[in-house]
C-alpha cells in the first residue's frame, strides 16, 4: 500500500489493470460537453462525435481530441492534415446522435465551410486546426492539433453525463432518456 500527498490510502497494483467496464463505470461520471471533429478529403466529409476534447497549451494555441484507430474520421484528417472542432449546442443534439452513428452526406445539412473544412452550422464555438501531431495510444489516437481560427457565439451548449444529454440548469431539459455514444 502507499501513501499520496493527502494522506489517503491507495492500493496500486501494476500488473492487474483494471477492466474496461469499470473503466466505462467511472468515466460516464465525468460531464463533458459534446464535439464534432470533422475534415474533409477526396470531396468526403468525415466526421465523429467527440467528447475527449481539451485545451493543450495557449501558446502556441494546442488543443487535444481522441478518436478511435481505424476510424474513417481520423485516417481522413491524417492525410488532409487539418481538422475543424465544433462545440454543440443543445439545438444540435439530433445531429449528435446521428453522426454517432454513421458518416456525413456531402451534402449534410448540419455542416457549411470554413476554409475548406466542414463546421457544425451555429455552434457555439469552433476551431480550425492544423495537425501538429499524432500518437496511437491503446484504441485511440491522439491528435494535438495548432489552432488556426475560432468562431465564439451565445448559445448553449450540449453536455453529455452518464450515458445521457444534459442541459445547464435554467436551460430547459435535454429529451428526456436520450442517450448516445459520444466518445
Amino acid at each position: 500500500m502507499t501513501v499520496n500527498r493527502l494522506g489517503s490510502s491507495v492500493v496500486a497494483h501494476e500488473t492487474d489493470p483494471v477492466d474496461p467496464g469499470s473503466l466505462r463505470a467511472v468515466m460516464r461520471g465525468f460531464a463533458t460537453g459534446v464535439t464534432v471533429v470533422a475534415t474533409a478529403d477526396d470531396d468526403r466529409t468525415f466526421a465523429a462525435v467527440v467528447n475527449s476534447f481539451t485545451s493543450v497549451s495557449l501558446a502556441p494555441p494546442l488543443v487535444l481530441v481522441c478518436l478511435k484507430v481505424g476510424s474513417r474520421t481520423c485516417a481522413a484528417i491524417e492525410r488532409r492534415g487539418f481538422f475543424s472542432v465544433c462545440v454543440l449546442a443543445d439545438a444540435h443534439q439530433r445531429h449528435s446522435e446521428r453522426l454517432a452513428r454513421s458518416q456525413p452526406t456531402v451534402d449534410d445539412e448540419a455542416f457549411e465551410f470554413a476554409h475548406g473544412l466542414p463546421v457544425i452550422r451555429d455552434a457555439p464555438a469552433g476551431l480550425l486546426c492544423r495537425v501538429d501531431s499524432m500518437l496511437a495510444k491503446g484504441d485511440h489516437v491522439i491528435v494535438i492539433g495548432c489552432v488556426v481560427a475560432t468562431k465564439l457565439a451565445e448559445r448553449d451548449p450540449l453536455l453529455f453525463y452518464n450515458g445521457q444529454y444534459r442541459v445547464l440548469p435554467g436551460q430547459g431539459v435535454a429529451e428526456a432518456g436520450s442517450t448516445a455514444s459520444a466518445k
